[in-house]
């Protein structure tokens, strides 16, 4: 199963980078809980609450993108991904890059929750993997 986890995990990054939104919402779970840790610690609800996370997660960038650059399956019902973001700031101009961790949990081959983190080690820490 952990196996399957990992590439629908892979089939969502693939559907939000060509574009296809729905094809990424058919992912998750109708209740899927969406956690940012950074900057605010925002809980978000549902595939509108995923939506919105990342709305406001991009608003200050142009030319966001974000690539998983390590899916690691994390146990049975969790994969933790390395997800590295450049994106241009719409005011500055000011190139960004930075990794983030996110930490997926899926039941029955649907997404219910998706945590954001800024380090690896609180991602580890949220998947029960060991941080060092």
């Amino acid at each position: 199963m952990s196996r399957e986890n990992v590439e629908i995990v892979r089939r969502g990054f693939d559907a939000y980078q060509r574009g296809d939104i729905p094809a990424m919402l058919d992912l998750a779970a109708p209740d899927q809980v969406t956690y940012r840790a950074d900057p605010d610690g925002a809980t978000y609800h549902g595939p509108e609450g995923l939506l919105r996370a990342i709305a406001e997660w991009v608003e200050d960038f142009d030319e966001f993108t974000a690539t998983p650059e390590e899916l690691i399956d994390a146990n049975d019902h969790q994969v933790v991904v390395r997800v590295h973001q450049e994106a241009v700031g719409s005011q500055s101009g000011a190139p960004i890059e930075a990794d983030f961790w996110f930490v997926y949990t899926l039941d029955d081959a649907r997404i219910t929750r998706l945590d954001m983190f800024a380090s690896k080690a609180q991602a580890f820490e949220a998947a029960g993997l060991p941080t060092s």
